[in-house]
């Protein structure tokens, strides 16, 4: 299935027949029969015809427009999911202090751990990069979950998981050219930052597809509380599925894939972002991460196919065909 990503300034999509047509200044004409498109995403400024709109969202296909620097700006999908019944049982759910306690300290370990599992694995081949303390400090925090008595205790080892873990993530950027001085957002305040926002914008954007599209409300979310606007449960479940980003931008970084020339200044916000160019590499980059195929629960699949997979497991917790919902575990 084919994710579209496109960003050139007047890029154009249109509709022939059951093909999708992508038509950008400088390059060829692209055609797309409409039944493999999954996931189109539009950044800046380009336009698609109101065929073209009509003919994806009537397939189910979720349509993201971002801002030029790479922020959220609107999304558009098809017809609300027919499933009210299993929307009714995480309505239910979610009244159930206990069970949203749990679900939480359940996400939350699963996150700390596969944050872990990225520094052992880093410290297994850098052996001259110095974890120790991070890793020791992490390891607490994990501890520290599954003894909290609410959902605000479990953020605060949260909080200070995620401190350790970005002093830890610092250190295994091996370009000199690059630093970051801890974990800056709307609007990040350096390349690093600028990498790793984008990437958490693509995952949040394909972990809520994955939930709208087996009928769950990614508004209402057990860990994270409603707020106006805010996909709730997509924060919930992008948690366990980050180190996908993380890696990714240590990759492009360490492999030197970019430069800090590749990063501007936007006076407006005070954020640093990639230039056009740079953002196309990186999606490409993207991209290929998420058709990555891994073993997972005896099962061959890429991880955007997990995405779907594990939507569909919280959905059979929420009509309990299943006793608990078993996050990915990085190995």
């Amino acid at each position: 299935m084919a994710h579209i990503y496109i960003d050139t300034p007047g890029s154009h999509i249109g509709k022939k027949g059951e093909t999708i047509v992508i038509t950008r200044v400088g390059d060829d004409l692209v055609q797309i029969p409409l039944f493999e498109v999954e996931l189109v995403t539009l950044v800046g400024n380009v336009q698609i015809t109101t065929q073209a709109l009509t003919a994806l969202t009537r397939r189910g296909v979720r349509i993201v427009m971002l801002e030029s620097r790479g922020s959220l700006a609107c999304v558009t999908t098809g017809h609300c999911h027919k499933h009210v019944q299993l929307r009714l049982g995480q309505y239910s759910k979610y009244s159930v202090e206990s069970w949203r306690l749990e679900f939480a300290r359940i996400i939350t370990w699963s996150k700390l751990k596969n944050c872990l599992e990225l520094l052992l694995k880093h410290q297994r081949s850098h052996r001259e990069t110095d974890l120790e303390a991070v890793i020791v400090a992490l390891r607490g925090e994990m501890q520290g979950v599954w003894s909290v008595a609410s959902r605000q205790e479990l953020l605060g080892h949260e909080g200070m998981a995620a401190r350790h873990y970005y002093q830890g993530f610092s250190a295994m950027l091996r370009n000199e050219r690059f630093k970051m001085h801890g974990r800056s957002r709307r609007p990040p305040r350096d390349p690093v930052n600028s990498l790793l926002s984008l990437g958490y914008t693509l995952l949040y954007n394909e972990v809520h597809a994955a939930l709208e599209g087996i009928g769950l409300d990614p508004y209402l979310g057990f860990m994270h509380e409603v707020d106006y606007g805010r996909a709730s449960l997509a924060c919930d479940m992008m948690e366990e599925f980050r180190f996908l980003v993380d890696a990714l931008v240590l990759s492009v970084i360490n492999r030197q894939l970019l430069a800090p020339e590749d990063f501007e200044p936007d006076e407006a916000s005070g954020g640093i972002f990639m230039t056009p160019a740079a953002r196309k590499k990186f999606y490409a980059a993207y991209d290929q991460k998420m058709k990555t195929e891994v073993n997972h629960r005896d099962q061959t699949m890429s991880y955007r196919r997990m995405f779907s997979h594990h939507a569909a497991l919280l959905a059979r917790v929420i009509r309990d065909e299943e006793y608990v919902y078993v996050p990915f575990q990085m190995r």
